[in-house]
């Protein structure tokens, strides 16, 4: 063998070793090399993707803002009409209210279609207040208010019937002569035509003590007998700051119609406004001191002892 195929032996030998440098590729073949310009253009490619993908994130979030904000500018808006909404259905309930207020109180103040009962009207709002008050005063006893009541009923009509009296007569009360005063004219007529000189010395007595009236009781026309004194004593009281309003309100009717209405409206109103009272009274809690309350409980204590044998 010569030197030139041991050569060659040893090239084979060494390659079948795993000595073999390079790359594997079939023989014959050729290693494709990439250009320079190939590399920066792919380069740029990838960049360019990255930042077109930055840019639609971008806009993507400047439309999610938008639309946010669209959004809450429609909530907003419809909050708005919502609440003008609200607001008119307010404004016009209080209108309504209002209409109806106002037509109420023109349905309850239209006058009546008698002037008897329109009058009574504004004298039962005159003299109710006190007179309730002085009812509802009277807590001792029923028998109190009972009297109370009487006394008052009855005196307002007798009142009521006296007008009439006086109406019939023509005259104005102020006017009327008393019996008494025309008693002491006559009198004094006969006393200067006796009063003669030639008059016996008896009929020339002078008596100084004639204009000495003696004072006789005063009859009660006020009272009722069998009554409560304590309820007639209020009830003078209320029928006198209440009987010029009485007078003045029933000389305004002349009519006999309106005369018999108010006062038949006026007598039984009274009476209905008593038994209100007496409702809105209720029980009265009988007044009663310490000693009562602490003897009363010892009493108590002794009768619930058992009795021993």
């Amino acid at each position: 063998m010569s030197n030139k195929e041991e050569k060659k032996v040893d090239e084979m030998s060494s390659m079948a070793g795993g000595d073999v440098a390079g790359y594997s590729l079939p023989l014959g073949d050729k290693k494709k090399k990439k250009k320079a310009g190939t590399i920066f253009r792919e380069e740029e490619s990838s960049q360019k993707s990255q930042y077109i993908d930055r840019n639609e994130f971008l806009q993507e979030l400047e439309l999610r803002e938008i639309v946010r904000k669209l959004i809450k500018k429609t909530q907003n808006k419809i909050l708005k009409e919502s609440e003008e909404r609200t607001s008119d259905e307010l404004k016009l309930r209080s209108i309504i209210k209002q209409l109806i207020v106002e037509a109420k109180k023109d349905v309850e103040e239209s006058p009546h279609s008698s002037t008897a009962i329109n009058l009574l009207e504004e004298l039962l709002k005159q003299i109710l207040p006190n007179l309730e008050l002085d009812y509802k005063t009277l807590t001792t006893s029923k028998e109190q208010r009972d009297s109370f009541r009487a006394h008052i009923i009855n005196a307002v009509s007798t009142l009521l019937d006296t007008e009439d009296v006086n109406k019939d007569s023509g005259l104005d009360p102020e006017d009327l002569v008393s019996v008494n005063t025309l008693e002491e004219e006559i009198e004094e007529e006969i006393d200067i035509k006796v009063s003669d000189v030639d008059a016996p010395a008896d009929d020339k007595f002078i008596d100084i003590d004639k204009d000495k009236t003696i004072e006789e009781p005063i009859e009660d026309t006020f009272g009722i007998k069998g009554q409560d004194e304590t309820g007639r004593a209020m009830a003078q009281d209320a029928f006198n700051n209440m009987e010029k309003n009485i007078v003045d309100t029933y000389g305004i009717l002349h009519d006999e119609k309106d005369e018999k209405l108010f006062k038949d409206y006026l007598v039984t109103n009274l009476k209905l406004y008593f038994d209100k009272y007496e409702k809105e009274l209720g029980p009265v809690e009988e007044p009663t001191t310490p000693e009562y309350e602490a003897e009363k409980s010892a009493e108590e204590v002794d009768i619930e002892e058992p009795v021993t044998l």
